[in-house]
């Protein structure tokens, strides 16, 4: 029997299966992937300021240094359809104050067409950026990756990412990954091993996580990422940081 290939039913195929290869696998942290140094606006930025600091101000009242406005940045702005599907919103992570070696007092604002829609507070650690995750648990809204450093002690520190899902009127976490931490596996006392955490999501009801271990082969000044080991699947740990609305 004589089979004929038709080259453009071919690509086709071949350019479904790159859709469908790409819509697996989402990249949730990456080591070698450089962000952006700022990414919100100075309007969205004036929002923030104006409308939201003064009453997570409030809140914290009484916490020494959460009234000073020094020690209030923006630490990152993602965007997506966070509390309405198919909407265009964006995210807006700050820091009020920190609170200790590691802590700090934080907030998370939804902002919708210039307002704010829905905006959290909570106490947790030392927030460095936020991305937007493409509806990894497939319920038609987009999660946040929040990555987070602190913990150090002894001259070791670390960082995570938490996944967050919000509403209007909440804001879930998810679970939280190890991402980076210059603690040994097995190492003694004052022995030091800077190693990373690639993490990667398969979309799904269940969703199904993997990561990548790296290693870093350069110094502390030039960082230089090398695979290490296989990619393994692992599971997202369970979080205790609570997000209170803030009305």
């Amino acid at each position: 029997m004589k089979i004929t290939f038709f080259p453009g039913v071919l690509l086709v195929v071949f350019s479904m299966a790159i859709t469908l290869f790409g819509q697996a696998a989402v990249t949730i942290y990456d080591p070698v992937r450089k962000t952006a140094e700022k990414t919100f606006s100075p309007a969205e930025e004036k929002l923030v300021t104006t409308r939201a600091v003064p009453k997570a101000r409030a809140r914290w009242k009484d916490v020494g240094g959460c009234d000073e406005a020094d020690n209030f940045s923006i630490t990152g702005g993602a965007s997506g359809a966070f509390t309405r599907k198919g909407s265009d919103q964006r995210a807006l992570l700050y820091e009020l104050c920190q609170t200790g070696n590691g802590f700090a007092n934080n907030g998370l604002v939804i902002i919708e067409a210039g307002k704010i829609i829905a905006h959290f507070a909570t106490e947790g650690g030392w927030n460095l950026n936020v991305n937007t995750l493409p509806d990894i648990n497939k319920n038609g809204f987009n999660e946040l990756a929040i990555e987070t450093s602190g913990g150090m002690h002894q001259g070791y520190w670390g960082s995570s990412v938490t996944i967050i899902e919000a509403s209007q009127t909440a804001a879930k976490e998810l679970g939280w990954f190890l991402v980076y931490t210059n603690e040994c596996e097995n190492g003694g006392p004052e022995e030091y091993c800077d190693r990373s955490y690639k993490i990667i999501a398969r979309p799904a009801a269940a969703t199904v996580f993997y990561q990548q271990k790296y290693e870093n082969k350069g110094d502390d000044e030039i960082t230089k990422w090398v695979v290490s080991g296989k990619r393994t699947a692992v599971k997202p740990k369970k979080g205790t940081l609570k997000y209170a609305l803030i009305k």
